[in-house]
């Protein structure tokens, strides 16, 4: 006999669900790229919404990281300069190696076998090429541990800094498979030192994962012109 949770559940995609994944489909299939505005008029008109519905939604793409509000502009597809993603790697290098170290005595058994299954997700993803997949995983992995940290103040500093850089990768799609690959193993490793709370490299080893892409990205994202 079928067990009654065995299929799961079926989640409601509601109106403002629905605007939110026709515009990050514009934004992935290069439709709208980097730094086009958003005019709330216009997709309602092509989306045949109400304006409040698009505005909760572009709420939500900039929660996720894809859209970006710039004062008295208006909201416009996430753009990041080379020198952005500089400072935001070297900001996030920092306070993701405090975040590893404020969480390692939180931590519980169950919280390890979540972080766990994110990284076998962003395997798949690894594996599969499917971006949207690894990085969703990538960053809840990242979000448990700012979680963990204990301290609301910088898991938001945390979240108004690598969300931005998540989404782009995602619209730029740079690297290769083995890239995606090693960054899951990675993870792993992270998970491993965690369990060891008493790991006193636990710390840098975050920040080696993070700055281990740091110049690879820069190049891929922003090649420098020879002369």
């Amino acid at each position: 006999m079928m067990n009654a949770d065995a299929l799961g559940q079926i989640k409601p995609i509601t109106k403002k669900d629905q605007i939110v994944v026709a515009v990050k489909n514009a934004i992935l299939a290069g439709k709208l790229e980097s730094g086009d505005p958003i005019v709330e008029s216009r997709i309602a008109q092509q989306l045949a919404v109400g304006t409040p519905l698009v505005r909760e939604a572009l709420i939500e793409l900039e929660h996720q990281g894809f859209v970006q509000k710039i004062p008295f502009k208006g909201t416009i597809v996430t753009k990041l300069s080379r020198e952005d993603v500089d400072n935001i790697f070297r900001l996030r290098a920092e306070l993701e190696a405090l975040a590893i170290e404020w969480a390692k005595d939180n931590a519980t058994d169950e919280d390890i076998a979540e972080l766990s299954l994110f990284t076998q997700r962003m395997k798949e993803g690894a594996a599969a090429l499917n971006l949207p997949l690894f990085y969703e995983n990538d960053l809840a992995f990242h979000r448990k541990i700012w979680e963990l940290a204990g301290n609301p103040y910088l898991a938001d500093a945390l979240e108004k800094v690598v969300v931005p850089l998540f989404a782009f990768f995602v619209m730029k799609n740079v690297r290769e498979r083995v890239n995606y690959l090693d960054s899951a193993a990675k993870h792993a490793e992270i998970i491993q030192s965690l369990q060891r709370k008493k790991d006193k490299q636990l710390r840098r080893k975050m920040k080696d994962s993070v700055e281990y892409w740091q110049d690879e990205i820069l190049s891929q994202l922003f090649p420098r012109q020879k002369n």
